[in-house]
């Protein structure tokens, strides 16, 4: 078990290094007359660079003067290194953050900057497609811009099910069908990188949504709802009975799921449950995947409560500006004009579906399987946040361990359901003191 003593250490040391930029920064130079900007996000991939830093080479030159300096390491780095910075309040100007529960201790401890009186000085919600401000309002006040939004599905491999034969599954009984049928051939029916939990998230909330409806799930994940429930259960007893069965990667614990990824994308494993950000990889020059890939809603479950129109999914990625900013007329205006370019330019890459009205976006260059994502979402009747993202911190380290635990075989199904509650109802005493 960590000591306390040792958990001050590991942050002091990870607030020294964010604020020395080891992990990863790009700043143009500048002297002490400059106005500097610093743009802290979790970008990391080549194409979503350029598109950050054609942006922002952009705004320097119409801010004569101004330079922005970006600070970027991967999600799960920075959802660590946000947090502690947010403590002191010295992240950066414009920052990227989670909404819903990641980013509201943030908002109640005073460091992000309230943006309704920007929002109706530049009209900015008419630009900004419906529902896209839910998980970035607190107490009816606006503190975030929307990125962009995200859709979970299914991949499936089509070479691979024409190979043998085997039917797009619909319902779960064609899933299990499917399954059998892959692995009675040699070939892995899902790719699952169970050593970064949020990888095992993906497809537990997924079946949570199929089992008791997304009204049942937003309910529960606000407080409203209890966890220990026979859909809940259901959800935790399907990821277990799934690895018994040997549909999962094989020794998915000592895979990440990047490299678990990977093997879909090599042609390896049939299908894969994953956001809408993976079309960027699906049709990546050199993976098999490319030109070969379906993408179809999680198979419906009997009796379940969530039609294949419900969606794991939502916006939830957002530029925030620091309240602490010294100069936040100059931040809300690059915030939002990035946050404009990227939901256009990721869109147009096959990263995620947009966030704002499309402009300047030829639909004839967005990724095919994208796409179908979209067309599958136009008529969706209701989605649920990935849990990690809408609940507070300390529940989130506590649904990663028992979802572990689900693989690992430490963990019931109802152990599930009865420490998510344990972990929801100590996060509410503490809001309610």
């Amino acid at each position: 078990m960590r000591t306390f003593k040792g958990l001050v250490c590991t942050l002091l040391a990870v607030l020294v290094a964010f604020s020395l930029a080891a992990c990863g920064s790009k700043d143009n130079g500048g002297n002490a007359e400059e106005t500097k900007l610093t743009f802290w996000h979790v970008f990391v991939e080549e194409e979503k660079l350029q598109i950050i830093d054609d942006y922002i080479a952009q705004f320097e030159s119409d801010h004569p003067g101004t330079k922005v300096e970006q600070v970027y390491v991967n999600s799960a780095e920075y959802v660590t290194k946000l947090r502690v910075a947010a403590a002191n309040g010295s992240q950066g100007d414009v920052f990227f953050a989670y909404g819903s529960g990641q980013a509201k201790p943030y908002v109640d401890s005073g460091v992000v900057l309230q943006l309704d009186d920007y929002y109706a000085a530049n009209n900015l919600e008419d630009e900004l497609l419906g529902g896209t401000l839910t998980y970035c309002t607190y107490d009816n006040g606006i503190y975030g811009i929307p990125l962009k939004q995200w859709a979970g599905v299914l991949y499936c491999n089509t070479s691979l099910f024409e190979q043998y034969g085997v039917k797009l599954p619909e319902t779960w009984e064609e899933m299990e069908t499917a399954i059998a049928a892959f692995k009675e051939n040699g070939v892995t029916p899902l790719a699952l990188g169970a050593a970064d939990a949020w990888h095992i998230a993906m497809y537990q909330n997924a079946l949570a949504v199929r089992f008791a409806g997304p009204d049942y799930c937003n309910k529960m994940l606000s407080g409203e709802a209890s966890f220990i429930n026979d859909d809940i259960i259901k959800s935790a007893q399907t990821i277990i009975d799934l690895n018994k069965e040997g549909a999962f990667t094989p020794n998915t614990l000592g895979y990440s799921s990047e490299e678990a990824e990977a093997e879909f994308f090599m042609g390896n494993v049939a299908m894969f449950y994953g956001g809408s950000w993976a079309c960027l990889d699906i049709n990546r020059d050199g993976n098999a995947t490319k030109g070969n890939c379906t993408v179809i809603p999680l198979p419906t479950v009997d009796g379940g409560k969530g039609d294949a129109t419900t969606f794991s999914g939502g916006v939830i990625d957002f530029l925030m500006i620091n309240k602490n900013t010294k100069n936040p007329d100059l931040a809300f205006d690059f915030a939002s004009g990035m946050a404009r370019t990227m939901s256009n330019e990721f869109y147009r890459i096959g990263d995620s579906l947009p966030a704002w009205k499309v402009t300047d976006v030829d639909t004839s260059d967005v990724d095919p399987t994208l796409q179908q994502i979209q067309a599958l979402t136009a008529n969706a009747t209701g989605y649920v946040l990935a849990w990690d993202t809408n609940l507070d911190g300390s529940v989130t380290d506590v649904h990663y361990n028992l979802l572990q635990g689900l693989i690992s075989g430490e963990v019931t199904a109802q152990g599930f359901a009865e420490g998510m509650q344990n972990a929801m109802d100590a996060f509410l005493a503490t809001q309610a003191n």
